[in-house]
């Protein structure tokens, strides 16, 4: 009898935890070059509940309905925080800007190839901002999934 009431507790309880929990989920990019960003690291503000992301730059998380506020970051791009209100799974994609590089900065002790990719880096966020009509920018798009 004790053993039918363990397995019992074993089913119930997670379906009830889990029940109370919704899925963040999302894709990092690269602002750019809108490639995936690898390895960003992904969590929430307060909770310290967090991942990375994978080769395609996705990530899922499962948290508390309410406010929330995700931290994303990846060296060599500026940090993203989105701050959003969950009641059901949610779906945030983040597009992280790539930091701009200082004008005495190097890339593998060679001071030329740093040039080259200062001037690449700024051509493209150009062309970037060329394609765009709206110079706004705020870095991420929440989606409720009702």
């Amino acid at each position: 009898m004790f053993s039918l009431i363990f397995l019992g507790t074993l089913f119930v309880f997670p379906r009830a935890i889990k029940a109370q929990l919704v899925s963040v989920s999302g894709y990092v990019k690269n602002y750019i070059t809108d490639k995936p960003v690898e390895n960003a690291a992904v969590y929430e503000a307060h909770s310290g509940i967090g991942t990375i992301t994978n080769s395609d730059g996705y990530y899922r998380l499962w948290l508390k309905k309410g406010e929330q506020e995700l931290k994303i970051s990846n060296a060599g791009f500026e940090d993203s925080a989105p701050t959003f209100l969950t009641a059901s799974d949610t779906i945030v994609s983040v597009n992280l800007k790539p930091r701009s590089f200082s004008e005495g900065s190097t890339i593998a002790g060679n001071k030329h190839r740093a040039n080259v990719a200062r001037r690449e880096a700024k051509h493209m966020l150009a062309r970037k901002n060329k394609k765009k009509k709206d110079d706004s920018y705020n870095g991420f798009l929440v989606h409720n999934i009702d």
